[in-house]
């Protein structure tokens, strides 16, 4: 008996990273940013790059396991095992952050627009073009960028000699920035997964999916629960019902989807709330935490509180409260972050002996590069992004507190997704971008520097902490299995760039085939760039002071986080977690809310009768309400492209 036990425990875990999970991965990629393109821009239909679990990647990680499935009952040498399905599902979720409302449509935006858009009213010529590099933007002297808005002239093709080098060099900072979030995850990995044992909420879901045809303690396959079963039609007839009342306006619709919601104006000064039964977000918030869940709706109502106040009283008159709250939340974030690697600090102790010493007792096999080279790399790349930003005309002081608040960002929405594990989450708009000037004050700062911040709020300001999240998702959903880290490591480089090169060459044959103008859902070609360079001008024209009332609201953030976090191990029990806190006054924070606070009145109920048991009973059933959702959602795209071509129908926003 025992040498069998001592044999089970000596069976090696299959491999994760194969070829096969490889092929797999980079068919998610291509596969999510058809369906993220297709159904936003072309369909104007659902929005499914917006999260950080995205639809337009679940629906087709849903067809994989699906199909993979069949292969075991018919071809079981093809199919992927459950650790190969985690490694496909981390590239996935890698690539599909590029795609549009990702981070290509926002480079190919500011690549083109300063030259096309530029007038005598908004001042750019005179005061932008003289401190731009030839190297980042298009000049349009060929009319490359004039056909990408309009369309191509018949017979034309497509300029690609005229994008080779700005592309080339953006992609060279993505590279650097994505090597800075990738080492950042590999040392912090442990600390999070093995030592204070995040739960991931989000990965748990992609887990559950990947298990499917399997059996589970003793349950049967997810696809024989009667309870997965009626999670699934449930979430189908979600969006089917309201699928028919496109065609009978006057059948009242469900308020499941993005189409039959509403803005609720709960308190007068204060923002309202998104008023839908959202299946997306209820899915995901069910496997989360019920304190984070309580803490997100009760600092919506607190923050927004706050807003009116503010703005009743005439505090922060010069910003006004939404701007304040914002402040003091990304202050927030910095001190949730900074007291979270005081609280590692003996783990990043030992990461730093393994580093200088060569520490044998020190562990880091299981990571996807050893801690000596990871910091080697983040150091080399932090310093090509700085020499990338003086090169493009940004003073070196202020691209150093840039890059600090970036890898901050960087952590803070990983730790977001790790803890709260909510689908949804985004950083304030000034939060990176504007802050340095906020501090330094911008009457000092050269006009090449202002002007390179129009271009920068691209790279960062709109992509839920860049891949911070996905690679601290990815390398949760390895941990379990057995990883080579050459290639664990090679499998995230070959995502990163298969990712971006993808979805920028698709970005940019789509404005050339249709018109940038013609375009559906084209904010971040069109009006993103617009506002970006012209707050360059704005700061050019009018160089502010540091801002000691944005400063005195991010230490009012910091505050409030040392307060909460004493609390929080002071008195174990209190339901009221820092992590829910970071990204209220966000307008991702307005469209969830209401969503959370039902999900955490049902869970609250759940595990005040049944307890952890009865939950449990409960997963499979919002897995397939997730399922049922997701694939109602797709067929729904379906119908808009065949008679509502151009002129979809919302169903699934965020």
């Amino acid at each position: 008996m025992a040498f069998a036990q001592r044999a089970m425990h000596t069976v090696p875990k299959p491999k994760a990273v194969s070829w096969q999970a490889v092929v797999a991965g980079l068919l998610l990629i291509v596969a999510s940013d058809y369906y993220i393109n297709w159904s936003t821009v072309i369909l104007s239909a659902s929005k499914n790059n917006k999260a950080l679990f995205p639809m337009g990647l679940f629906f087709p990680f849903v067809v994989l396991v699906a199909v993979n499935l069949l292969l075991k009952r018919t071809t079981p040498r093809w199919a992927l095992n459950r650790g190969e399905l985690c490694v496909a599902l981390g590239m996935g979720l890698i690539g599909s952050l590029f795609p549009f409302y990702g981070l290509a449509s926002y480079v190919v935006g500011s690549i083109a627009a300063p030259y096309y858009f530029a007038t005598p009213e908004n001042g750019w010529a005179e005061l932008l073009h003289p401190n731009m590099v030839s190297w980042l933007v298009m000049n349009n002297e060929d009319s490359a960028v004039t056909w990408f808005y309009d369309g191509l002239p018949a017979g034309q093709g497509i300029p690609w000699r005229a994008w080779v080098v700005p592309v080339f060099w953006w992609m060279t900072f993505v590279g650097a920035a994505a090597c800075v979030a990738l080492c950042l995850m590999v040392v912090l990995r442990k600390q999070w997964v093995e030592n204070e044992r995040l739960e991931f909420p989000l990965m748990e879901v992609g887990l559950q999916v990947a298990r499917i045809g399997e059996a589970d303690a003793g349950n049967p396959p997810l696809l024989d629960q009667r309870i997965f079963r009626v999670g699934f039609w449930i979430g189908v007839f979600a969006v089917a019902w309201n699928i028919i009342s496109f065609f009978f306006p006057l059948m009242p619709g469900l308020p499941t989807t993005h189409t039959e919601g509403q803005w609720f104006q709960w308190l007068e000064g204060a923002k309202p709330f998104w008023v839908q039964i959202s299946i997306y977000v209820m899915g995901f918030a069910y496997f989360a935490r019920v304190e984070t869940l309580f803490s997100f709706w009760l600092f919506f109502l607190f923050t927004e509180i706050e807003v009116a106040t503010f703005d009743r009283l005439g505090i922060a008159a010069g910003h006004g409260g939404g701007e304040a709250v914002r402040s003091q939340n990304f202050g927030v974030l910095c001190a949730y972050v900074m007291f979270g690697l005081w609280m590692g600090r003996a783990h990043l102790k030992a990461v730093f002996q393994k580093v200088f010493n060569g520490a044998s007792n020190v562990e880091d096999a299981r990571e996807a590069l050893s801690y000596r080279a990871a910091m080697i790399a983040l150091v080399a790349a932090l310093l090509y992004m700085v020499a990338w930003l003086h090169a493009a005309g940004m003073e070196v002081r202020v691209a150093a507190l840039y890059l600090f608040f970036t890898a901050v960002a960087y952590i803070g929405m990983a730790r977001f997704a790790a803890e709260l594990g909510l689908p949804y989450g985004d950083i304030a708009y000034h939060s990176i971008t504007w802050t340095p000037f906020h501090i330094l004050g911008g009457q000092t700062a050269a006009a090449s520097t202002l002007t390179c911040q129009g271009y920068l709020w691209a790279m960062f300001g709109k992509t839920r902490g860049f891949l911070g999240p996905p690679i601290a998702q990815m390398l949760k959903l390895t941990t379990p299995f057995r990883i080579e880290r050459g290639r664990l490591f090679g499998a995230i480089v070959l995502a990163v760039v298969a990712g971006a090169t993808f979805a920028v060459l698709h970005a940019i044959s789509m404005g050339y085939s249709s018109g940038g103008f013609n375009l559906r859902a084209a904010w971040n070609l069109l009006i993103g760039p617009q506002r970006s360079y012209d707050m360059s001008v704005t700061w050019i024209r009018n160089p502010e002071p540091p801002d000691v009332e944005r400063m005195l609201f991010m230490g009012s953030g910091v505050l409030i986080t040392a307060v909460l976090t004493y609390l929080k191990y002071r008195f174990v029990h209190l339901p009221l977690h820092p992590v829910a806190l970071m990204l209220q006054g966000t307008y991702m924070a307005q469209k969830t809310v209401f969503s959370v606070f039902l999900t955490w009145v049902y869970k609250s109920i759940v595990l005040k009768v049944g307890g952890a048991r009865l939950y449990r009973k409960g997963q499979p059933f919002f897995i397939g309400l997730l399922i049922g959702y997701a694939a109602a959602t797709f067929f729904s795209c379906v119908v808009d492209s065949l008679f509502f071509f151009g002129r979809g129908h919302l169903v699934h926003g965020f």
